[in-house]
């Protein structure tokens, strides 16, 4: 049985280099759909989304989550139509925009076991009595008993959850989200809908509003800054962070070395009997620390040394990918494009989901009251399309990664880069036309991962309170299994989605390919994935550094502003993920072109079939076959001595 799309045939295991075609020069253009089965599963997952779409829509009714609803079905603030056989069902409750339960408990229950009514306001005090009820309704503050019972009778109505009237004394209420709530009880989050500190901040955003317009536009042009710089500044950045950690880390031994020395002279001048316990314990922790810092500052010259090359083939491929990157500016458009299509699939679903939240059947029950009832089918919604966004998302963040990884791969493996055309649509094209499903595929694993997680941690909010502390550590190591395993899953995609842009291959194909190349340069990886990612990350400190400086410099003396640093907060968290979109192209183009670099030096000898690396890469290609002859010569040598 093959994988998704692939082929049948059973072919024996081989680790040496893989069979490739002589007259390879970059991304294949001849190409076969691949993962088809892959993709047809993927498109019908789409058509049961739009089913649902459509069951949603025709069942749900988002305002009743919005505004609220009473127990008769009617929705408050709206005009309602009638229900069969709920005599007080259809009535227009524009003027009644407030949901107010009977029993304030049950407001917090997912079935309420207490009634609720539209009101037109919330009773600002404390009703302490059946006459405070019918004063509240005969000077037209508000009515809260239900809507049958005429004023003149609140104080003979039956009262209670679900009585006609609240059990008295009622508890003073205020607005929060259209529902009535306690005063005494908001609690944090509502509270900081009505204090004054929520409502500063949100006036200060507003008051400030273009001058965080001006710092994202800033950070824009901060990160294509930074984009342009690690081209030229890479070098000197990455290594001189190395150095500096390894300077540092030596002038650290030193100085606790010195300090043991400074402790054990003051010791040794003391008297024996004047000497204390906590002297004679401080010299040998000082000993201890001055010992392990020794040892791994020695760990990391050792590690240096090992890695010295693999770092400058980093520093090399930052360089190249800022060729890259100059040669195809459009690239950097390519988040940009990715982000709007995921925000306006989130911003769709999330307004599906609402109606998804609020599907049911209206259903009289045999005391006059409503209820929503679900089908079987309705039950499962919700879980459905939570799976379809995860799908749905991973595939879009995989066609970008492909998109990018294609336009790359071809700029890296075109002898005269001056005659390429177009990259960037003929990466698109080929991904339509050949790996929708490839990427379905890749993508659909993330998403079952991510799944499996979200209803983990849905299992364990509801266990918790409960007494089942070995089923909570099982669920948090099976947690941390899964997340563990989703990075190494997304890694491995990632990469398998470069191959998929290069040769064209289905997806555990592509998959095998490429963990065959990174566990085969696995030192390589680890400097990219150390040194690069980190150099990247300070790259994003940066942007969002200076966006925080220029921020502080255009709004510190503003005086109409409560707090400013509210709306320099916000600006730099936008700073951040504008930055983070960009350096992401990075990211993929480096990753790219060291998988690229790896199937050059792979294929090629330089001579009869020429590198199409750049002469920068070329060295490191020269020194490694230096160190495999020499290590050849010394084996042959010992066999020799051995005869």
């Amino acid at each position: 049985m093959s994988c998704c799309g692939g082929q049948n045939r059973v072919r024996p295991f081989n680790d040496g280099p893989v069979q490739v075609e002589d007259d390879f020069n970059g991304p294949l253009s001849e190409r076969s759909c691949r993962d088809i089965p892959c993709l047809i599963i993927f498109l019908a997952f789409l058509g049961g989304m739009g089913y649902v779409t459509y069951l949603a829509l025709r069942d749900g009714n988002p305002d009743r989550l919005i505004y609220g609803d009473d127990s008769y079905g009617n929705i408050c603030g709206k005009k309602n139509n009638p229900i069969e056989n709920v005599s007080l069902s259809g009535r227009d409750m524009t003027d009644k925009p407030y949901v107010f339960f009977f029993d304030d408990v049950a407001m917090s229950k997912l079935k309420p076991t207490s009634k609720r009514l539209c009101v037109s306001r919330c009773n600002n005090e404390t009703v302490f009595t059946r006459g405070g009820l019918r004063d509240l309704a005969v000077n037209n503050i508000t009515r809260l008993c239900t809507y049958d019972v005429d004023v003149d009778d609140y104080v003979h109505a039956t009262q209670g959850g679900m009585g006609e009237c609240p059990q008295t004394p009622i508890a003073a209420r205020k607005p929060i989200l259209f529902r009535c709530v306690r005063a005494d009880v908001i609690g944090v989050a509502s509270s900081l809908l009505q204090n004054d500190i929520f409502q500063s901040a949100l006036a200060d955003i507003e008051k400030s509003w273009r001058e965080i317009v001006y710092l994202c536009l800033i950070a824009f042009g901060l990160s294509i800054t930074v984009v342009i710089a690690l081209r030229f500044l890479a070098a000197y950045i990455i290594w001189s962070m190395v150095f500096g950690f390894i300077l540092g880390s030596m002038g650290g031994s030193g100085f606790l070395w010195y300090m043991w020395y400074i402790a054990r002279a003051a010791l040794r001048e003391t008297p024996a009997e004047l000497q204390l316990a906590q002297d004679k314990s401080n010299l040998k922790t000082t000993l201890i620390y001055a010992s392990v810092a020794t040892t791994v500052t020695a760990i990391l010259l050792l590690i240096l040394l090992v890695m010295f090359k693999r770092i400058a083939l980093v520093v090399t491929l930052f360089k190249e990918a800022g060729k890259a990157i100059g040669a195809m500016p459009f690239l950097l458009t390519q988040p940009l494009w990715t982000s709007l299509f995921l925000l306006s699939f989130c911003a769709a679903w999330v307004y599906i989901y609402l109606y998804i939240a609020t599907a049911g059947h209206p259903k009289a029950t045999p005391d006059g009251l409503v209820e929503y009832v679900k089908d079987s089918f309705s039950k499962y919604m919700g879980w459905y399309y939570i799976f379809g966004l995860l799908w749905v998302t991973q595939f879009i963040l995989a066609c970008q990664e492909c998109t990018i990884a294609g336009a790359i791969a071809e700029w890296f493996f075109a002898r005269d880069k001056s005659l390429l055309s177009t990259p960037i649509l003929k990466s698109i094209y080929r991904i339509i036309r050949y790996h929708l499903g490839s990427l379905a595929f890749g993508s659909l694993l993330i998403a079952i991962i991510m799944f499996i997680r979200i209803v983990l941690g849905y299992i364990q909010s509801k266990l918790k309170g409960a007494k089942s502390a070995p089923a909570q550590y099982c669920l948090k190591c099976m947690q941390c299994i899964l997340w563990l395993f989703e990075k190494v899953l997304r890694y491995i995609n990632r990469n398998a989605y470069i191959e998929i842009a290069i040769y064209g291959y289905n997806f555990c194909k592509a998959a095998q390919k490429a963990f065959s190349v990174l566990v085969s340069n696995a030192l390589r990886v680890a400097a990219i994935n150390s040194v690069g990612d980190f150099l990247l990350l300070l790259g994003k400190f940066a942007v969002t550094a200076c966006v925080v400086v220029i921020g502080l410099q255009l709004l510190q003396d503003r005086e109409d502003l409560n707090c400013y640093a509210i709306p320099i907060a916000l600006a730099g968290v936008c700073a951040f993920f504008i930055s983070h979109v960009f350096l992401l192209v990075y990211e993929m183009a480096i990753d790219t072109l060291f998988l690229c670099f790896c199937e050059d030096s792979e294929r090629n000898d330089g001579v009869q079939k020429p590198y199409f690396m750049s002469k920068q890469l070329m060295t490191f290609v020269e020194n490694a076959k230096k160190a495999q002859a020499i290590s050849k010569d010394a084996k042959d040598a010992a066999k020799e001595a051995r005869v």
